[in-house]
């Protein structure tokens, strides 16, 4: 009568975990699905590290996101790739020239804007 619960409880275990798994896995690719070129006409910093970015062409319109700015998160980046994205960025700007902005156009705000995850 113990081998049947605890091949029960395994089992349930091991259902737990794959599903844990395929969550955790969705998450990691869910975060960056489209991309938009436009001509960045505002980029503003602040002391929080967050980096707003503003397109001639920017979206009106997001499900869940403020959609007046980018926003580019430096809690979820590295330094180094923060960095890369902000000389990127600073250069786009300067010259005027469009800039491709990967971004998640269905949810996973950044300080409420729409949450930029690459920048090239």
């Amino acid at each position: 009568m113990n081998i049947p619960t605890r091949r029960r409880t395994r089992t349930w275990i091991g259902v737990g975990l794959s599903l844990a798994s395929l969550g955790s896995s969705y998450s990691a690719f869910a975060n960056y699905d489209t991309n938009l070129s436009g001509v960045a006409d505002g980029v503003y910093t602040y002391p929080s590290g967050v980096l707003l970015i503003h397109l001639t062409n920017q979206p009106t319109s997001h499900p869940s996101c403020n959609p007046t700015y980018f926003a580019i998160d430096p809690a979820t980046l590295d330094a180094n790739a923060m960095s890369r994205m902000y000389a990127r960025l600073l250069t786009s700007y300067a010259i005027k020239e469009p800039i491709n902005i990967g971004y998640d156009s269905q949810g996973d705000c950044a300080a409420g804007y729409i949450h930029v995850w690459r920048i090239g």
